[in-house]
């Protein structure tokens, strides 16, 4: 069996950015007014909420109002796990109770529903208020008229992702039925999803293509992917042909045979899915839907991806290994993209646990983006700050969102994102327990007690594995490290491939000597710059020049000559603070100098000082350097 234990089984360690952003996320889910994240439902449904809404992308008269809610519920799901605090648990199943009330107020037949509103005239004023006609089963911050509206091919902004705020909703149910054991969550997310596929069903295929091909108002999120675990935790089939529904013909034929369908395309409209050909393979064993998740992977790793793991800029896939070109300002690397992508290569590993390179990817971004995106200072008004973009270009900082009022897709992920730590360090398959991200911690599950005892950042401490069976325990050697750095009793541990592996007998302790091999190397992107290219990345413009160059643009040199790379040092990427607005300046062959203190690592060289970019906050820093 294959399986990912539970976060009730796994304990994060303090002392460390990790568990300073779970003790964060924690007090921000204990703190958030579930009323207040009710509030557009309740309004929607006729009743008059009693307390303030939320502001931003959820705020009332928002086109997304309600995504957020679902993403409450999944976090709340995973707090409740990681913690066993019976706080989380009543704040969710209050969350969930209201919702299916609500839902049962919804009457009538999905598709028989008609909205009075046109694609050029579709005020929400003219939106309905009649739940007795919306469809039995649907539950949102709205009413349906948004996915009427979709079907008339109405576009972005006059609409935005009906069924992308609805799938956020249902995979919050989904959570809590699967995470706590809530079958009220299950019946709820069952009737959303009977809704959905009635709604659908008169529609052709073509239509649905067509629908499913248009900016943002498109966007459907991982729709196909909680369809498909509904099929899988019900046995009910029909909800796979639902989700069959949401198959993108736009892009998976083509990726199914190897081909780059998603340049140039919302990165995160068609990330989530790639998650959803993964539940469909699992529900459905067609193995196109691997192969399309597969090569999606490897495409985007190999010729999309930043140092940090995040993807895009302005939120699209680019030119494939265009990547030094579009290092523009702040809009780089959308946060929600690489909480997605760490969702694929979680679900992929978990299919093929001796891929260690997926688990690369996962410890990259973790490390490097999610970890870096909450802000671990906390103030009055900002409890759970999360970064939308995490910029990488010259001379740029982070901004973080707010409590109640700054709310975006990727405030509701990071309400996820740090009280999930656990959901990628280990992994069990029959009696060989892998170890994969060495995030300070502790495993008690399935007879076997795994203790890691490697600070944050440090490259030596221990491992303790002790087991009431006999058991195989694999550690991952890292992609960026030299020497293995696992010993037992003195001796190198035995390497599988991209495992070290260490036999722990029933009744035994194992104790395991780790010490990495840190060393400072550049991350080079794939395209270079010419000084005409530079001048304009710095200047925040478009590379192709969609504004007329001025004169000391002319005049540059457009031979591409310079490289572009981050600097490295072990699995973190490192940024210098430094207020500079153009690329800096290093030397290729540059000598570097760590130093770790009180939790702190540091690298000296080349005159600069840099650190991990999840250790800076507040400063304008940079990522990416022209190496001379």
């Amino acid at each position: 069996m294959n399986t990912y234990p539970s976060l009730s089984c796994i304990t994060i360690d303090g002392g460390n950015a990790f568990s300073v952003n779970f003790a964060g996320d924690l007090r921000y889910l204990a703190e958030l007014d579930c009323d207040r994240m009710l509030y557009n439902f309740r309004a929607a449904f006729g009743e008059e909420p009693s307390c303030e809404p939320v502001y931003g992308w959820d705020a009332p008269d928002g086109l997304l109002r309600g995504h957020s809610t679902g993403h409450f519920l999944s976090a709340l799901a995973l707090a409740y796990t990681s913690t066993g605090d019976d706080l989380y648990k009543t704040k969710l199943d209050y969350m969930v109770g209201e919702l299916r009330r609500l839902q049962l107020k919804s009457k009538g037949v999905p598709h028989e529903f008609v909205t009075a509103c046109t694609p050029d005239d579709c005020a929400q004023e003219k939106w309905s208020r009649d739940p007795s006609v919306w469809g039995e089963g649907f539950l949102s911050a709205y009413s349906p008229d948004q996915f009427a509206l979709l079907e008339q091919f109405t576009p972005y902004a006059k609409i935005w992702a009906p069924y992308y705020t609805l799938h956020k909703i249902l995979a919050g149910l989904l959570e809590a039925y699967e995470r706590t054991g809530n079958g009220t969550a299950l019946d709820t997310a069952s009737g959303i999803g009977r809704w959905v596929i009635d709604r659908l069903s008169p529609l052709t295929a073509e239509h649905r293509a067509k629908m499913w091909k248009m900016y943002i108002a498109g966007e459907f999120g991982g729709m196909n992917e909680s369809l498909a675990r509904l099929a899988l935790l019900t046995g009910d089939k029909t909800f796979l042909a639902g989700a069959k529904m949401f198959d993108n013909v736009n892009i998976f034929p083509g990726l199914a045979e190897g081909t780059d369908t998603i340049k140039h395309l919302h990165a995160n409209q068609h990330i989530p899915q790639i998650m959803g050909a993964l539940m469909e393979y699992r529900a459905s064993g067609d193995e196109t839907y691997l192969q399309i998740a597969q090569n999606f992977f490897d495409i985007v790793t190999k010729h999309h991806m930043y140092a940090i793991g995040g993807v895009g800029q302005g939120e699209c896939f680019r030119e494939p290994d265009l990547l030094a070109h579009f290092i523009k300002s702040d809009t780089n690397c959308e946060t929600c993209a690489t909480y997605n992508l760490i969702k694929i290569a979680r679900e992929l590993y978990s299919l093929a646990p001796e891929r260690a390179d997926y688990m690369d990817y996962i410890e990259r971004g973790l490390v490097n983006h999610i970890l870096a995106s909450r802000n671990p200072e906390i103030t009055k008004h900002m409890t759970n700050g999360v970064t939308y973009m995490l910029p990488i270009g010259p001379g740029v900082e982070k901004y973080y969102t707010d409590n109640y009022h700054s709310f975006t897709c990727c405030h509701g992920t990071g309400m996820e994102n740090h009280v999930k730590y656990g959901d990628c360090i280990y992994f069990i398959k029959d009696e060989t327990v892998y170890v994969n991200q060495y995030i300070p911690s502790a495993l008690d599950a399935d007879d076997v007690f795994v203790k890691i005892d490697v600070p944050f950042p440090g490259s030596c401490g221990k491992i303790t594995v002790s087991a009431h069976r006999d058991t195989v325990v694999k550690f991952r050697i890292p992609a960026w490290c030299g020497n293995t750095p696992f010993h037992v009793n003195g001796k190198p541990a035995e390497i599988h491939g991209r495992y070290a592996v260490v036999e722990c007998g029933c009744g035994e302790t194992v104790t395991i000597d780790v010490c990495f091999d840190f060393a400072a190397r550049f991350e080079l992107l794939p395209d270079r710059l010419s000084d005409y290219d530079a001048y304009m990345v710095n200047k925040n413009t478009h590379y192709h020049g969609d504004k007329k160059p001025d004169d000391t643009a002319e005049t540059l040199d457009k031979t591409p000559k310079m490289t572009v790379g981050a600097l490295m040092y072990g699995p973190f990427v490192l940024v210098t603070c430094d207020d500079t607005d153009g690329y800096l300046h290093l030397p290729a062959e540059a000598v570097f100098t760590a130093s770790i203190e009180n939790s702190s690592l540091t690298v000296t060289g080349a005159g600069y000082t840099f650190r991990p970019i999840y250790a800076v906050h507040g400063r304008k820093y940079h990522t990416y350097f022209i190496l001379d």
